[in-house]
């Protein structure tokens, strides 16, 4: 079973898809199927951190901040590796004694106004540019608010645009080129998206009352975890 003490950013986006799901696992400790990792993702998003961690102890620029016309730099804080953490993150305390957390990819600082952009990095390899108005993009905007509340509740000032920072893979040209390393290109999206958080704490409040419930609640609309389980049963 998961700490009971605390709710994450992960937890809070199950809820809201399926209720059920959310209370077999997070109180009565039942296993959801295993996800395929992204390995190919974890390593993009590590390559792109230590991209940007360059620029943050040096305070010079970045290619795409002048590509895009942004007027940021990367945020310097002591508890940066903290908030990106899967295990740790950034923090905030929840009247019921829990605590909410979500790790972050990066937080970019805007040189005019001091507001903090929260940034998220996301791979792909497809047709097309990418694009967080379609599949799975209505999840990244709510992980985007979500991350967005929590850095205000831990009382920064955060501003309601945040970037996501899309890499999306090449399927042109060769792998290795002459060598015995292969390389893959991407090129890079970055999507401004207006976060409107004011939904998250009503979230949170409805999660952590069903923790504390005695009753399984009811599936969601479309999940397929229940649907895959119910289906099954009936072939029994």
């Amino acid at each position: 079973m998961k700490n009971s003490h605390q709710l994450s950013r992960t937890a809070i986006e199950q809820h809201l898809r399926c209720p059920k799901c959310f209370y077999q696992q997070r109180k009565l400790g039942l296993k959801q199927p295993a996800m395929v990792p992204l390995t190919l993702a974890v390593a993009t998003d590590a390559l792109l951190k230590n991209e940007f961690d360059v620029v943050r102890e040096t305070g010079a620029g970045h290619p795409i901040w002048n590509q895009e016309g942004l007027k940021v730099r990367a945020f310097q804080h002591p508890d940066i590796e903290l908030w990106r953490n899967n295990f740790k993150g950034i923090r905030v305390p929840h009247g019921s004694g829990k605590e909410i957390f979500g790790a972050v990819d990066d937080v970019w600082e805007n040189m005019e106004t001091g507001e903090l952009h929260i940034v998220d990095y996301k791979s792909t390899s497809k047709q097309g540019e990418p694009s967080v108005d379609v599949g799975w993009g209505d999840a990244y905007k709510r992980q985007m608010e979500i991350y967005q509340w929590l850095f205000r509740e831990a009382g920064f000032n955060v501003s309601p645009i945040g970037y996501f920072l899309y890499v999306n893979g090449i399927k042109q040209g060769t792998f290795y080129e002459g060598t015995a390393k292969g390389r893959m290109w991407f090129d890079t999206t970055m999507i401004a998206y207006e976060g409107d958080a004011s939904w998250v704490a009503s979230a949170v409040d409805e999660a952590v009352a069903c923790l504390a419930s005695e009753e399984i609640p009811d599936s969601g609309d479309a999940c397929d975890n229940c649907r895959y389980f119910h289906e099954r049963g009936s072939l029994s």
